[in-house]
C-alpha cells in the first residue's frame, strides 16, 4: 500500500488516478484485450488488493476509465476553444481535438465498448458523453445564427457530426491512418457539410 500524504481523501483519489492512469496505459499500448486487474495493479505499482479497493472488476475500471477520459477531454477541449472567436474556427479546433484525442488514447469502438460495459455501463459512460453533444450543438447553433452555417437541426447535426468523427476513431487508434491526413479531410469534409468555407 502506498504511504500516505495529505488528507485521507487527497490520498484515495491520488491511487484511484494511478489506477486509471495505468488502464490507459495497457489500453493505449497492447488494446483492451490485455486490461486485467493483474496487468493494472502491475503497471501501477499497486498491489492487486488495492486495486480491488478500488475496482470491483474489469467492467468497473472501464466505466470509471471512459468516464475519467471524457471528463478530460471535456476539460482539454474548454481549453482549447477559448481562442476561437468564431463558429467555424470553433468547429475546426473541436474536429482536431477529437481526431487527436483518438489517435493518443485508442478506445475501443462503440460497439465493442457496450459489449464489455453492459447496457447499464454503457449508459452511464454515455451520459457522461452527453456534455460533449451539447458543445457541439452550441457551436452549430451560433453558427446559423451568425450565418456562416446552412439552416439545420443543431442537436440532429451534432449527431451526425459525432458518428463522421466516431468513424476514424479505431483505425486513428490503430496507427493505421496519418492524424494529419484524417485531419485535413475530415474538417473539410464537416465545412462543406455544415455550408462553411474550408478554412483550416
Amino acid at each position: 500500500m502506498p504511504r500516505i500524504s495529505g488528507s485521507l481523501d487527497q490520498h484515495r483519489a491520488a491511487v484511484r488516478g494511478r489506477i486509471l492512469v495505468a488502464v490507459r496505459e495497457i489500453m493505449a499500448a497492447e488494446g483492451v484485450d490485455r486490461l486485467s486487474m493483474a496487468e493494472v495493479a502491475a503497471r501501477s505499482g499497486l498491489g492487486r488488493g488495492v486495486v480491488y479497493n478500488y475496482f470491483a472488476d474489469v467492467r468497473a475500471l472501464l466505466i470509471a476509465h471512459a468516464e475519467h477520459e471524457t471528463t478530460r477531454f471535456t476539460e482539454e477541449l474548454h481549453r482549447a476553444l477559448e481562442p476561437a472567436t468564431t463558429p467555424t474556427e470553433r468547429i475546426v479546433v473541436y474536429v482536431r481535438r477529437q481526431l487527436a484525442d483518438f489517435a493518443a488514447c485508442p478506445q475501443p469502438a462503440g460497439p465493442e465498448l457496450a459489449t464489455l460495459l453492459g447496457p447499464d455501463g454503457y449508459r452511464r459512460m454515455q451520459a457522461h458523453v452527453e456534455p460533449l453533444g451539447r458543445i457541439l450543438a452550441g457551436i452549430i447553433a451560433d453558427g446559423v445564427a451568425t450565418g456562416e452555417f446552412a439552416p439545420c437541426d443543431p442537436a440532429a447535426t451534432a449527431h451526425l457530426l459525432h458518428a463522421c468523427l466516431g468513424a476514424e476513431r479505431h483505425p486513428l487508434g490503430q496507427g493505421s491512418r496519418d492524424l494529419e491526413e484524417t485531419t485535413g479531410n475530415v474538417t473539410t469534409f464537416v465545412l462543406r457539410g455544415l455550408g462553411a468555407s474550408p478554412r483550416h
